[in-house]
């Protein structure tokens, strides 16, 4: 999807370094508040760009992936360098002594090594930035840490302490899994599926047949970048069998595009299922995790399908597939005998409009398996029985399960995030496997997320807020606080310090759409003289499956535009994420509309405030948010003096098959919906010198040819804009002076825009 980014100060955050703070008698946040009055802070200053880009980041440390082992006795997590953040290391920290410890140094075991193209593109399509170890796994016994590393693969053996190379071929292994069991490690080699006995030391390939275009076990781009995929084979729970997906390319269409980069310019043969164009074929098959013949599944007579996910029920009897019909209307989950092939419908989900894939089918030991779905407008839990009996709606109410963390089928209880009272805030519950009303195990005001053991009895509470900076700490299931992985208080030592002093915590209020829904906002405004107006930018996003206003930790590039003097204003318009169906349906055929016209209603309420300077308001947006920009420019030029478009989508016939499709319907058949929801069609009304258009001229995702041929349009209709483009970055820009680069440039803009 063109993905919800804060695309300047918040891509730093996420390669921040991480640092174990607090103990296990670490004082609760309150105590720390009261603490840091009596402490000096630094002398206040304002943001700068430079600080938005220091090593390390303005939030504190970050953790990355952190887990519960299978025993609870470490949690482990990857940590970047004091020198280097984004060079990621293995740690553990001990939860009986509240010890950190470094279990694997990445740049110990392997120097630096030039990615394979897939791995490049498995990256960016995770929004993975950072380099050194990204991933790990740990085995079910809790004896031995599984991680990829240089296109190798290496085991961490706890009780000797050391990390084991499993693979050590010029080849580039991707997706390394431990079985279940723990007995194999399995991998991706040129497009085929590995599997490595770790009692023997021998490896073994199961699948046979690759090309240039047909690839076993992998994933193929719309599913990794729209369905939330990025695997394409499965273990069966006793170690016996591997589910795979062999996928057929030749249907794609190939796009030859240029890669500008600063050590010259290449030719990159890309196959990108535009809107209304080929997607690949799939079949998907069984092995034995031994060796053998491949069983072929029988999916059904429908071949233009996307295969949406793959499950094993708890004894491994039975497989488990969803399939998704091209038009997304349709969802469908086949039970199927591995051994044999055969398959039947097991249950079925329709909509009008479409259906948006949510957890997955979650088997259960008695044969029982709990579903997510949006029957009823709103995500819910449904368990369904083995024997075929009634199906139970766990959850219900007009509000959202986000997800389901864990399940603890021995006592019974589900623990899932989402809300009840208000979509501005995210929580962690607990709720009976039989249904009622749910409790809440997560305790302040904020964005609360959670990661929980295998076992459910311990789990790591991730939290923000608008006044506290990302937190972690271990809690019981019941929700009591054990021990802190990372407090973050604001003291004089935290990186955000001489800031505190400006910082603005954001207004939250509900402005009425048009049809009298209401709409989420949240306002900063700078310190104003009384009756002093300040010009003000609308940060947007506004595209499904994001939602950007949210009690959480704002971050720096907003803080630093109010400290600049602007009023910094966000608003989720119809269309956008969380709010069940009926929010989300607007934009069923009409992309480029509804959202807009829900902007343009903040926008005149914003510019009604009156410490706003009603006649200098601009919008900055990247990807939908870019797409978002171009149209409120042209279609309220009256209401927005200047906008920056950051790799937009600017006509969805030049996007995916399964992000485009899903929302706007096959081109062939409704190009009139395509020809409204262009930007193009609306150019006329934009005015001279309001844009500046940013791209990166490697983007894979938002092909550069968007911004092409909306620099013809407005070439066209002597339209003077400004533009930047960065050679070598894709959608998610990696390069920190590129990305400092960026924010100056926008800075300037809108210095020179909405000031002069």
């Amino acid at each position: 999807m063109p993905f919800p980014t804060r695309p300047l100060s918040a891509i730093l955050s996420a390669i921040a370094a991480l640092s174990i703070l607090g103990h296990t008698n670490a004082q609760p946040r309150a105590q720390a508040e009261a603490s840091n009055e009596e402490t000096a802070m630094p002398p206040a200053r304002q943001l700068t760009i430079d600080d938005l880009h220091a090593e390390g980041g303005l939030d504190g440390p970050a953790l990355r992936q952190p887990r519960v082992s299978p025993d609870g006795s470490l949690v482990t997590l990857l940590r970047g360098r004091e020198d280097n953040a984004s060079q990621l290391d293995l740690w553990a920290y001990d939860t009986a002594t509240g010890e950190a410890s470094m279990l694997v140094s990445s740049t110990d075991l392997v120097g630096d090594v030039e990615l394979s193209e897939e791995e490049k593109n498995r990256r960016e399509r995770q929004r993975i930035y950072a380099s050194g170890i990204v991933s790990y796994q740990w085995d079910a016994k809790g004896e031995q840490i599984l991680f990829p590393l240089g296109g190798d693969i290496f085991l961490y053996q706890l009780e000797a302490g050391k990390a084991v190379k499993v693979t050590d071929t010029d080849a580039f292994e991707t997706d390394p899994k431990i079985s279940p069991a723990g007995n194999f490690v399995s991998f991706i080699r040129n497009d085929e599926v590995f599997v490595y006995d770790l009692a023997t030391g021998t490896e073994k390939q199961l699948s046979s047949g690759a090309t240039e275009t047909i690839r076993n076990g992998v994933s193929e781009f719309v599913a990794q970048e729209e369905l939330d995929r990025d695997t394409g084979y499965w273990w069966s729970p006793d170690d016996r069998l591997i589910a795979y997906t062999q996928i057929d390319e030749s249907p794609v269409d190939i796009v030859e595009r240029l890669d500008f980069g600063p050590d010259g310019t290449k030719t990159i043969r890309q196959r990108y299922p535009f809107a209304g164009t080929d997607n690949v074929t799939i079949r998907l098959g069984v092995v034995p995790a031994a060796g053998g013949e491949t069983v072929w599944v029988n999916l059904g007579p429908e071949k233009d399908i996307y295969l949406a996910d793959v499950a094993w029920a708890k004894d491994g009897k039975q497989l488990y597939v969803t399939l998704l019909s091209r038009d997304q209307k349709k969802l469908e989950v086949l039970a199927v005998a591995p051994e044999m092939g055969a398959s039947g419908g097991l249950l079925e989900e329709t909509s009008e409009t479409w259906i948006n894939l949510r957890g997955g089918m979650r088997p259960l030991a008695d044969g029982s398996f709990l579903w997510e779905s949006e029957r009823d407008g709103f995500n819910h839990i449904y368990h369904y029985p083995a024997d075929g009996s009634l199906v139970t709606q766990v959850t219900r109410g007009d509000w959202v399960v986000s997800g389901i963390d864990c399940v603890d089928e021995d006592n019974g209880t589900i623990y899932f995030t989402g809300w009840t009272e208000t979509p501005l805030e995210r929580h962690v519950y607990r709720v009976p496997l039989s249904g009622g009303e749910p409790v809440q195990i997560s305790e302040g005001e904020g964005w609360h997320g959670a990661s929980f053991a295998g076992s459910c009895d311990v789990w790591i509470n991730t939290f923000s807020a608008p006044d506290q900076p990302s937190q972690a700490r271990v809690r019981s299931a019941d929700g009591e606080h054990l021990f802190w992985l990372k407090e973050n208080a604001l003291t004089a030592d935290h990186p955000y310090a001489p800031f505190v002093a400006s910082h603005v915590v954001p207004e939250f209020g509900t402005i009425e759409a048009e049809d009298g829904t209401p709409l989420y906002y949240q306002v900063m405004r700078p310190d104003l003289a009384p009756g002093e107006k300040a010009p003000a930018i609308v940060r947007v996003y506004g595209g499904p499956h994001a939602q950007t206003v949210q009690k959480d930790w704002t971050g720096a590039f907003d803080q630093m535009l109010v400290d600049m003097g602007y009023v910094v204003f966000r608003l989720d318009n119809r269309g956008s994420w969380n709010r069940g169906t009926a929010f989300e349906n607007p934009l069923y055929h009409a992309m480029g509309s509804v959202e807009v016209q829900d902007q343009a209603t903040g926008t005149r309420w914003l510019a009604a405030q009156d410490y706003v300077d009603a006649d200098n308001i601009g919008v900055f947006g990247w990807s939908y948010g870019g797409y978002m920009t171009l149209h409120m420019l042209a279609q309220d030029p009256d209401l927005y003096k200047a906008g920056v478009s950051g790799a937009p989508v600017t006509d969805w016939r030049t996007y995916d098959t399964a992000y485009t499709e899903r929302y706007m319907g096959d081109p062939r058949e409704v190009a009139d919906a395509y020809d409204g929801s262009a930007v193009f069609a609306h150019l006329d009304g934009m005015k001279a010198n309001s844009l500046l258009l940013i791209h990166g001229m490697a983007d894979d995702n938002v092909i550069f040819q968007n911004s092409i041929d909306l620099m013809a349009a407005l070439h066209e209709r002597d339209v003077a804009f400004e533009m930047m483009t960065y050679p070598g970055e894709k959608h998610g820009f990696r390069k920190r002076e590129n990305k400092r680069h960026m924010d100056r440039l926008v800075v300037d803009f809108f210095e020179r825009r909405l000031k002069d």
